[in-house]
């Protein structure tokens, strides 16, 4: 590889990594608040949990990686994303 290529593929991975921890540090700060019942703070957390991952997804498709990770904490937000509203339509009733 050109020097270039691998400096910037090094940069790449290392936002990767950082906005792949960000989303995991939102998706437990989700977590958290859906236990304790804060439905609206969960689903922000979410949200921004969303915006990382869709970011660390986009670094992996540049890099031409599979992204095995990102898309196992994806899931796991869109999961608890379901939770937060089914919870909230039963509150609703």
């Amino acid at each position: 590889m050109i020097p270039e290529e691998v400096k910037r593929s090094e940069m790449i991975n290392f936002q990767k990594r950082t906005l792949r921890t960000k989303a995991e540090d939102k998706k437990k700060s989700a977590q958290e608040k859906f236990k304790q019942g804060d439905l609206i703070g969960a689903k922000n957390d979410l949200l921004d949990a969303r915006n990382y991952i869709q970011g660390a997804l986009k670094m992996v498709r540049s890099l031409g990686e599979s992204g095995i990770s990102e898309h196992s904490i994806q899931d796991d937000i869109e999961t608890l994303w379901r939770k937060v509203i089914e919870e909230e339509q039963k509150k609703s009733k």
